[in-house]
């Protein structure tokens, strides 16, 4: 008996003897821009023997951290982090990891937040980064050409207008319908952006812009269930500004915009950014389906928390 008291005695006093562990938390970078992404250590530092249990994801709503390596034996895991705010909020937050020590006992460890020096995207030679006027109205001249492809036109729609009455007479047997899978916004979106890179060698910086601003647009009427696509830029901004999903990324939007409003109306013809614009739509993309998840998600306990008060 007196040695197993012994044994629990010198447990106790080896374990509260024991250093409690350190975070080291070490960014590849400081200096980084809205969306972009680059890699973070993080390292434990403790008695040997102590298991460590790191988050696979870290997120105060302006820096996101998700893990990409497993964490090693050492207590070192590797992240790839994203700001999606300027200003104060660009910090990488407190991270809280749960250890057990080598004589069982448990607790847990914070890190300190550690400053980011956040940057436009925006070229910090422009004095005043706003989208030119636009050009006066030039008059439309009809030639003869014009008529003679009017008159083909034309002819085109009386044959059409032929092939539907024959049609209409003498029908086809119905063949059954064929249902199509709906495609989701997000599912859309990655189309058209996989189909943007297939296609980015051959245009130039004002149609990737057009195209890349017009799918960001889509997605956002889709999946926020309002008229983007009639909006203007200034209305857009407003409006994503104030809806709960988006908010988060309002200062990226904004950027994003003001540099395709630059390179369509101002004359602007560097692309130099267009891959990073791409995967930054991306993961803007996925950030904002993942908060509609989660906001449904809480949505529907809403009811079960009501019955338990």
């Amino acid at each position: 008996m007196k040695g197993v008291l012994g044994v629990l005695f010198y447990l106790a006093l080896a374990q509260a003897s024991a250093p409690a562990p350190t975070i080291e938390v070490r960014p590849r970078t400081t200096n980084v821009s809205i969306g972009e992404k680059f890699e973070v250590t993080v390292e434990l530092k403790g008695p040997r023997g102590a298991t460590y249990d790191f988050p696979k994801e870290i997120s105060d709503g302006s820096v996101e951290l998700i893990q990409s390596q497993p964490p090693t034996a050492d207590g070192v895991a590797v992240y790839n982090a994203q700001v999606f705010a300027m200003g104060t909020d660009g910090r990488i937050p407190e991270i809280e990891i749960q250890y057990t020590s080598p004589y069982g006992g448990k607790g847990s460890v914070k890190s300190a937040p550690v400053l980011l020096n956040v940057v436009s995207t925006l070229d910090p030679n422009e004095q005043n980064p706003a989208p030119a006027d636009f050009a006066p109205p030039v008059p439309v001249l009809v030639s003869r050409a014009f008529w003679i492809v009017a008159g083909l036109a034309t002819l085109l729609v009386l044959a059409g207008l032929v092939l539907l009455a024959r049609r209409l007479r003498f029908p086809r047997k119905l063949e059954d319908p064929k249902v199509t899978p709906a495609i989701t916004p997000e599912e859309e979106a990655m189309s058209a952006l996989d189909r943007l890179v297939a296609g980015r060698a051959r245009q130039d910086p004002k149609t990737f812009y057009i195209q890349i601003v017009q799918i960001l647009k889509q997605y956002l009427e889709r999946r926020l269930e309002a008229p983007v696509l009639e909006m203007t830029s200034t209305e857009t901004l407003g409006f994503v500004k104030n809806h709960a999903w988006t908010a988060p990324h309002a200062v990226a939007l904004r950027d994003l915009v003001a540099s395709a409003d630059l390179v369509k109306f101002g004359g602007s013809s560097d692309a130099s950014n267009a891959e990073r614009q791409i995967q930054f739509v991306r993961d803007i993309v996925g950030r904002i389906d993942r908060l509609r998840r989660a906001d449904l998600e809480l949505r529907s306990r809403e009811p079960d928390r009501r019955k338990t008060a």
